[in-house]
């Protein structure tokens, strides 16, 4: 059998979380190597955003599954949320989140990212929840599987043959030390044959990152990196074949 080339997702988390982180990503696409986004829909920026983002066809546009920050979209009286409403946490989200209350909250927020977009490239998840809770992995693959759109994985998780996803997945351009323009062309240059995710988060200071964020700084690095020349240019001197979710093998 013929040896895959090389493709690969790159994609920043986070989207309508901010004005700034939307403005951020959004440039990243129009003058950087940013090829797929996903939303976070429990936001005040939402709407907005995603008004923004269907001027720019091109760029894949998923859920970012939302269940450990702020307000649910689905209810705010569930085994999810405290008793303000609010997202539980950790160890108590693990403890009290039930079934059903987690595939109405999977199905609200992706029923909103179609009523406000129109298209689904993928589903992942904010801190990875779909990946580190059982019960989030078990929903988000029974609707997955049920509405044939791909997620996120990491390299060494195994999914049902029925789900679409990546080859293989880095979260190494990440943090302070990591985020520089050696780093990002050391991790292109070492892509194995197969689809390769690489997770990003770039975006804008803004005063609500400034104010409610730990990661905010380096988002703007994150940017710089992401719009450099040198970076633009390996891409294109390498042929390297940069696509979204929509481009893997599924049907919508």
């Amino acid at each position: 059998m013929e040896k895959k080339a090389p493709e690969v997702i790159i994609n920043a988390d986070d989207f309508c979380l901010s004005p700034g982180v939307t403005a951020g990503i959004l440039y990243a696409h129009q003058y950087g190597v940013i090829s797929s986004t996903t939303a976070m829909m429990n936001t005040e920026y939402a709407k907005e955003s995603l008004t923004e983002a269907k001027q720019y066809p091109d760029l894949g546009l998923g859920l970012h599954f939302v269940l450990d920050a702020g307000h649910p979209v689905f209810s705010s009286n569930s085994s999810l949320t405290d008793r303000t409403g609010r997202f539980l946490k950790g160890k108590s989200l693990m403890e009290s989140a039930e079934k059903q209350d987690l595939k109405d909250e999977l199905e609200a927020q992706l029923e909103l990212l179609y009523k406000w977009y129109g298209n689904v490239t993928h589903i992942d998840s904010h801190h990875h929840m779909h990946l580190h809770m059982p019960g989030v992995t078990e929903v988000v693959l029974e609707i997955a599987e049920q509405c044939q759109i791909p997620i996120r994985k990491f390299s060494e998780t195994e999914i049902r043959k029925d789900v679409s996803s990546i080859d293989f997945f880095c979260k190494e351009f990440y943090g302070e030390k990591h985020v520089s323009i050696e780093n990002l062309l050391g991790i292109l240059s070492r892509l194995e044959s197969g689809v390769t995710e690489i997770m990003c988060h770039p975006a804008f200071m803004d005063s609500w990152l400034r104010d409610k964020s730990s990661y905010n700084n380096t988002r703007m690095k994150e940017l710089e990196v992401l719009t450099n020349t040198r970076v633009k240019e390996w891409l294109k001197n390498y042929s390297l074949n940069l696509i979204h979710y929509g481009g893997l093998s599924h049907e919508c």
